[in-house]
């Protein structure tokens, strides 16, 4: 039983997240319509959101109030709204962009007044990657320069390849040749970038100077890095940013990063109709939760959970905490489908459903493996994975591991509203004091 104190601390926790929540999506809605009225030769005073560098002691006290759910597992309930629609209405990556509550309209990556040209290999997996992006991304707009995505293999420079390319996402070994899928990422998303020939007619003309970051650089630049989702130090989690370009002044750094990303990440029409019906099938209209389940080659990387019992354990006390005490649908999104069965085994009376339902990755997925894909396996994976995404980001609450990037980069696609209390690590805690 909770004292008195508790429950008003609770209380207060929640009317303050609520606060915060509010008055950043606030600062991205001025954002987007400053951005706009820009556009159009109309000029709006800049607005401070959250906290800016002239706060008084007093502000910055309540500040670090606001900041107390960062410390336990007894965040305020989130304040995550669904209409009663169905899923397609419910999840926003069922819609267009430009129709989210905070429009999100395409960036417009050949305005770099800067001559630094950023150059960036894929040489990982998706999420890693994409989680890269979209700090090479970021980077490139405060800095007003451009930037351009090596999707193949190549040397760059004239001094007998400086720098050597070679993505991996998209290499295949086919009858003994190297050959790649390029472009890969546009056959999923929008073009993220300079194209190919924009890259090369920059290269052309003289005026640029090109840097090639390695992951450790780009990771240690202003928008790199996990320290914003994995630090208990609040100057650094809600940190205030600005892109001016893009009509971002002083944004808090996660709500910043979840609307760029809402820009930047635009699934392919076809792609994402054909993900949001599939999920849509599966019944998935009402409150659901999400368990993500990563094992395949990470095995052999980082030690894992090799049972769903953290899962079931942590569900149970979502389930009081968020869902009323009534079992919702279980959505569980995983790169080996042999886990569906063991969650069907522990918990008969619930429901459980998945891509894998539709797709099967018996053995889990195992990254050196794709080399020897075809093009119609490469599909088959990477549509189960997307729809798998979708189905991640739309859950009211949701389970998974620190050992993967998808993890973080779910963590960006969740809606600006949804709050850290239904984001649950089900691995132990890598940050003393952290609920992940």
């Amino acid at each position: 039983m909770l004292s008195s104190s508790s429950q008003l601390s609770r209380r207060g926790k929640s009317v303050l997240l609520v606060l915060t929540i509010a008055l950043a999506a606030s600062s991205l809605l001025f954002a987007s319509l400053n951005n706009t009225l820009q556009q159009n030769n109309y000029y709006i005073m800049p607005q401070h959101s959250l906290r800016t560098n002239n706060d008084n002691d007093n502000d910055r006290e309540e500040q670090n109030r606001r900041l107390l759910q960062l410390n336990s597992f007894t965040d305020p309930k989130s304040t995550q709204i669904r209409d009663q629609g169905g899923f397609l209405a419910n999840s926003q990556w069922c819609k267009h962009p430009e129709e989210d509550e905070f429009p999100a309209p395409p960036i417009d990556y050949t305005h770099c007044e800067n001559p630094q040209l950023i150059h960036m290999d894929i040489n990982g997996g998706m999420t890693s990657y994409l989680n890269k992006i979209l700090k090479v991304a970021m980077w490139a707009a405060r800095d007003n320069s451009c930037f351009y995505i090596n999707e193949g293999l190549g040397e760059l420079g004239g001094d007998g390849g400086k720098h050597f390319s070679h993505s991996k996402l998209g290499y295949r070994l086919v009858d003994g040749r190297d050959t790649y899928i390029e472009p890969f990422l546009t056959r999923y998303f929008g073009q993220m970038g300079l194209t190919k020939s924009q890259f090369e007619g920059m290269l052309a003309s003289g005026n640029y100077d090109v840097i090639s970051p390695d992951p450790s650089e780009i990771n240690h630049h202003d928008f790199g890095g996990k320290a914003s989702l994995t630090t208990n130090d609040p100057e650094k989690r809600f940190e205030i940013m600005s892109i001016p370009q893009l009509g971002y002044n002083n944004v808090e750094r996660i709500a910043l990063k979840k609307h760029f990303l809402r820009r930047m990440f635009r699934i392919n029409p076809a792609v994402r109709d054909h993900a949001c019906q599939r999920l849509a099938s599966q019944g998935l209209d009402d409150e659901y939760m999400a368990l993500s389940v990563r094992r395949g080659d990470k095995v052999t990387e980082t030690a894992v959970l090799d049972t769903v019992d953290p899962y079931i354990r942590l569900a149970e006390q979502g389930i009081q905490s968020h869902f009323g005490g009534k079992v919702p649908t279980m959505f569980v999104a995983t790169d080996d489908c042999s886990v569906l069965g063991e969650f069907r085994e522990a918990r008969p009376e619930w429901k459980f459903v998945s891509e894998c339902d539709n797709a099967s990755e018996a053995n889990g997925f195992v990254y050196k493996e794709m080399k020897l894909w075809n093009e119609e396996q490469t599909d088959a994976h990477f549509n189960k994975f997307i729809a798998e995404m979708i189905g991640m980001a739309t859950a009211k609450y949701w389970i998974g591991v620190a050992t993967t990037n998808v993890s973080y980069w779910i963590y960006f696609m969740r809606p600006l509203i949804a709050s850290d209390d239904t984001f649950i690590w089900a691995d132990p805690p890598r940050v003393p004091g952290l609920p992940w």
